[in-house]
């Protein structure tokens, strides 16, 4: 429904599914909102807006409608009259656009993750209207570290495993210079899985592979865990990482501060991967494959290519790197937003990799 504090919003990072989500999230609120897709997407982002409210009566949901441009030329690639509206009428910003699959190049991920990110502050710096950027980060700026990462701090001499984790801390060390200008929030979601309540999720990366290895797996056979998998698996939903942005976005206390987005109990990995087997009617996995064996594995060129982010998944899988998010907590706990725990919803993505992957 139409909401008294619904406003224009320039949404970047189509077609990637967190971005859809939230386009959808924001029409439901009644704002007004502007998707900026490069030229290739344009289409699908046509089609997609068109969805959001073809079947819908109610004239007091918001609207959105499709912008061309790209983060990494000059006013983000728009016309001369789109950038004069979006300056005159964004009130809100929420730049998600970012390159995260490891196999492409380091100098390119650095180009669209920290060049991409100056542009759209440089056009900010141009919003007559503009009450808030919210910046999507990724709690993997903390890097290598071990331990307990704040939400107040970035660059402390970690040591970043790939380039995405370094760009995205590039990104953001950008993002709090430019605070003393702009009202600026950035979030941190740790490993972002699938919908809580539908499942729905873009690509089984990450934490999906092995999901994938277990629900597909032969009846009586058992699925190996790299490692012992004895340490906290830190992933939230892509709906509770939705609503928690969007209300922060709009909460006057989140200016100029970050915030982890986490799941204050997450699983184990050992804990996960049993409540996927339970889930899939599978056996749970009875072995360990040493971290270091499971590396020269997927390192084999045979395989390299397919394997970039299965790889990074591994190096997360065995941190004892913990996330704070004792501001994140207090804000979110006034809008009533809570971070559902994975055993509610684990049976609903076993379900929705079953039937897209069959």
């Amino acid at each position: 429904m139409s909401d008294l504090n619904a406003r224009t919003v320039l949404v970047t990072g189509f077609p990637i599914y967190v971005a859809r989500r939230l386009i959808r999230e924001l029409v439901a609120h009644g704002d007004q909102v502007l998707v900026l897709s490069r030229t290739k997407f344009v289409g699908d982002a046509k089609r997609f807006v068109a969805d959001l409210t073809a079947d819908d009566e109610d004239e007091t949901t918001g609207q959105a409608e499709v912008i061309e441009g790209d983060i990494l030329e000059i006013d983000l690639g728009m016309s001369g009259a789109e950038y004069r509206r979006v300056c005159d009428e964004v009130q809100e910003i929420h730049h998600l656009a970012a390159l995260q699959y490891l196999g492409i190049s380091t100098e390119k991920m650095r180009r669209v993750n920290v060049q991409g990110a100056r542009e759209v502050l440089q056009v900010a710096l141009g919003m007559r209207k503009l009450n808030r950027l919210c910046h999507w980060s990724t709690a993997f700026v903390a890097g290598s570290r071990s331990g307990v990462a704040l939400e107040d701090e970035l660059m402390v001499g970690q040591r970043f495993r790939n380039g995405y984790e370094k760009s995205k801390a590039e990104a953001e060390a950008l993002m709090r210079v430019a605070m003393d200008q702009l009202p600026i929030t950035v979030v941190r979601p740790t490993i972002i899985v699938g919908d809580s309540e539908t499942g729905e999720v873009q690509r089984f990366d990450g934490p999906y592979l092995l999901m994938n290895a277990i629900i597909n797996s032969a009846p009586n056979s058992s699925v190996p865990l790299p490692g012992q998998g004895r340490l906290p698996l830190p992933m939230v939903p892509a709906d509770f990482v939705v609503r928690a942005a969007s209300y922060l976005a709009r909460h006057q206390d989140a200016v100029g501060r970050t915030f982890h987005l986490r799941d204050p109990s997450p699983l184990t990995a050992v804990e996960f991967y049993n409540a996927v087997a339970d889930a899939a009617g599978r056996p749970r996995p009875r072995n360990f494959l040493p971290n270091n064996l499971a590396r020269r594995v997927l390192s084999a060129p045979v395989i390299r290519d397919w394997v970039y982010q299965e790889r990074a998944f591994l190096e997360w899988f065995d941190s004892d790197l913990r996330f704070d998010d004792e501001n994140a907590r207090v804000l979110l706990q006034e809008g009533g937003i809570q971070c559902p725990n994975v055993r509610t919803y684990v049976d609903i993505l076993v379900r929705y990799v079953r039937e897209y992957t069959r």
